[in-house]
């Protein structure tokens, strides 16, 4: 007979685009040749995440948007529980937790939960709730820090790092997607993938980039993503005279040709957890540079990639100044880069583990539910 499917929905908050959101649109797209049915849920703001699932043959569920607490919605996600009659509940951060939390209980419904970092934990009320992570759902980990973060917390905590597809090295694309760059062929293109908010610290990086065109001004500064920082940061890129070489991207749906016209990536970041745009950069065989927080020691330890202090402009307009100036360094770098992904941070990997995590959680639920039918019968 062949195997039941295992349906699992995934709660989120936003449709936008974003590494968390980029990581479960691989993780149900890659999941479906392995017997998995996925639903992806969003409650607080729709994007074009939403479409691309679609186009994938994920089906997506928007629940009506607002802010504040909403205690509705757990009700409201238990009918979608329900009705799709989902097997496992997957949540990602700590919003989705506690309303996920809510409706798997009502819908009988067995939750994995996977924690994207720890730096969320800021009140007292976040960090009750991750206290109660353990007893309520199997509690996952994307990188050594968050758990070793998580020990403070009863319960155990595996690690699943986020993965990524190994794209094939082609240099036919490079060009052109320099040119759309507007960059010459002796330009040297730095690019930083993140959202235009506080804890990506762009600030920090227009600043850098600036002492960094004193010694180098054929650095170009490409910067995909968008966010409620976007307007100051291009007026201080224009106060500090940066605009010229600076290129604001916006969202970007296919970040094929963005990492192809690269000669670095940076990520200047305060607080993280396993940026999905390092290991997408690493993948094409771009060296990185970015600052050392979260799970960014551990994913570029050991040469695969320059490690900074975090808000220090001087060590990172200097890190990025060694890596365009000595091309050996950064084909090293990015060479070393992409075999780190390939052997620990690849998209199958990571996929196997979770299917293999929800296969476990969802026995004892389904051997109780077939006890109920003989009982019933």
């Amino acid at each position: 007979m062949p195997t039941q499917p295992i349906r699992v929905a995934h709660l989120m908050q936003y449709f936008l685009i974003g590494g968390l959101e980029r990581m479960v649109e691989r993780l149900c797209v890659a999941a479906k040749s392995r017997g998995v049915e996925s639903l992806v849920i969003g409650y607080l703001e729709d994007g074009p995440v939403r479409e691309s699932l679609e186009e994938h043959g994920i089906r997506t569920v928007m629940l009506d948007p607002g802010a504040g607490l909403r205690p509705e919605l757990a009700w409201r996600l238990r009918s979608v529980l329900v009705r799709e009659r989902i097997d496992v509940l997957h949540t990602h951060h700590l919003g989705p937790f506690l309303y996920g939390a809510a409706a798997a209980a009502l819908a009988r419904c067995p939750q994995v939960h996977t924690e994207h970092s720890h730096e969320f934990y800021d009140t007292t009320r976040r960090r009750l709730l991750g206290a109660a992570m353990s007893p309520l759902a199997e509690v996952v980990a994307v990188t050594p820090e968050v758990a070793e973060f998580r020990k403070r917390f009863p319960g155990k905590c595996q690690v699943i790092p986020n993965g990524v597809p190994l794209p094939p090295l082609d240099s036919s694309t490079r060009s052109a997607a320099r040119a759309s760059l507007g960059a010459g062929p002796d330009d040297l293109i730095i690019g930083c993938a993140a959202r235009l908010s506080a804890e990506k610290d762009h600030a920090g990086l227009l600043d850098a980039f600036g002492l960094l065109l004193e010694r180098e001004p054929r650095a170009l500064l490409a910067c995909a993503g968008q966010g409620p920082l976007g307007e100051a940061l291009r007026a201080q890129a224009e106060r500090a005279g940066l605009s010229p070489r600076v290129r604001w991207l916006g969202s970007l749906d296919d970040m094929t040709p963005f990492y192809s016209a690269l000669d670095a990536c940076v990520l200047t970041s305060v607080r993280e957890g396993l940026p999905l745009s390092l290991l997408e950069a690493m993948s094409f065989g771009v060296p990185v540079v970015a600052t050392e927080v979260g799970g960014v020691g551990e994913l570029l330890g050991g040469g695969a990639g320059l490690l900074v202090p975090p808000k220090s402009k001087e060590a990172l307009s200097n890190a990025l100044s060694s890596l365009l100036r000595q091309p050996d360094l950064a084909d090293d770098l990015g060479s070393r880069g992409r075999a780190r992904v390939e052997q620990s941070y690849s998209i199958d990997r990571m996929v196997d583990r979770y299917v293999e995590l929800y296969r476990r959680v969802l026995k004892p639920s389904r051997s109780l539910r077939g006890m109920e039918s003989r009982l019933c019968g």
